[in-house]
């Protein structure tokens, strides 16, 4: 698979899961941060989560035809999901083992594959 069909891939799971967070807030944060997914207050926060996600990819969807347009909104989801590593590895002792784990794996690895396609796109 190429770079770009890799990225379209990428973005559109990047979109579909931020439409998911937007909508359904409390069933897709329960695992990641546990019983506080429930506050109304976390759900305000997911579903803007949630809604950056979705542009953020369906950027990166919009721009792959050009990827020197293409790249700085990877350069976005690339510094979004190392703030979601890192906000998540700074509450790690008050958020459940398992989401601590999944979204360090999703978070990280979408961060360095990102980092990846702002060299693989030519």
């Amino acid at each position: 698979m190429d770079a770009r069909r890799i990225a379209t891939v990428h973005a559109a799971g990047r979109a579909a899961l931020g439409a998911a967070l937007a909508v359904a807030p409390k069933a897709v944060t329960a695992g990641w941060i546990g019983k506080d997914s429930g506050r109304e207050p976390v759900t305000v926060v997911a579903r803007a989560l949630g809604v950056r996600d979705s542009l953020l990819g369906l950027g990166v969807l919009r721009t792959l035809n050009d990827s020197e347009a293409a790249k700085p909104w990877i350069a976005a989801c690339l510094v979004a999901d190392a703030v979601d590593l890192a906000a998540t590895a700074a509450a790690r002792d008050q958020l459940p083992k398992r989401g601590v784990a999944a979204v360090s794996a999703l978070a990280g690895g979408s961060a360095l594959l990102g980092a990846w396609l702002l060299f693989a796109l030519d």
